[in-house]
């Protein structure tokens, strides 16, 4: 009788760790994580400012993006006080045609005459993305007049891992006066700027790539540079 009482006891406990668990892992807050999971914890990335960006984490599909800081410095200091604190006035619109992109900018303020440059630099992580491919849209305008450069560089961290597919995790379409004439005016397709793309290993939530997008516009002595947005296509 007392051996059955305790077979009974030691019955209660087992079930009761085993609800104990089954809760735990199912609440979606602990236990095991998936990227799906973890995705839908980040939010799905919206329409918004640099500014608001900064300091959150979303989601692209599997894409997930941690955004960590901002800086800006230029010549003048006019340049980078115009696009406000921490990049308050520099958009980050979804792209209603691409759903593993973010268009960047959406403004003139950055462009620079001859003897002004500004360089702007976003940095974060990124986990679950297999693809790196950089967008320039100039809406109208040439990116570059006499000396003047406009640079823009997205670079996934997947080189010092060793894990990078195609290229070296660097998607960087730069605009000079020699250079090809399709980094320097609008294109309706994506197709000239493939030789950028580049490829890699996803990495986990875990241990994500370090993410940095910069833009840098340089007037040069007698130019100027421009460039209204840039499409990040970071993902899938």
């Amino acid at each position: 009788m007392r051996q059955t009482f305790f077979r009974l006891i030691a019955c209660g406990v087992l079930l009761a760790l085993s609800t104990a668990v089954f809760f735990l892992v199912s609440d979606g807050q602990t236990g095991i994580v998936t990227t799906a999971s973890a995705a839908t914890q980040a939010g799905a990335c919206k329409d918004g400012t640099v500014a608001s960006y900064i300091g959150t984490s979303c989601s692209q599909g599997e894409t997930v993006f941690n955004w960590n800081s901002y800086t800006c410095t230029s010549t003048p200091q006019s340049i980078c006080d115009s696009l406000g604190t921490k990049g308050a006035n520099l958009k980050i619109r979804l792209d209603p045609k691409g759903p593993h992109t973010l268009l960047l900018g959406a403004t003139r303020l950055w462009n620079v005459k001859a003897g002004q440059n500004v360089d702007v630099v976003i940095k974060g992580t990124v986990a679950g993305a297999t693809t790196n491919q950089n967008w320039p849209h100039f809406v109208g305008m040439r990116g570059q007049t006499g000396d003047g450069t406009e640079d823009n560089k997205t670079t996934v961290g997947c080189q010092a891992r060793g894990t990078c597919r195609n290229g070296d995790g660097i998607s960087d379409i730069y605009c000079t006066a020699s250079g090809k004439a399709a980094n320097c005016t609008e294109q309706k397709k994506i197709e000239p700027y493939l030789v950028e793309r580049t490829t890699f290993d996803p990495a986990t939530l875990a241990n994500p790539y370090p993410l940095t997008v910069e833009i840098k516009l340089n007037g040069g002595k007698s130019g100027t540079a421009t460039i209204y947005s840039v499409g990040l296509h970071v993902g899938n």
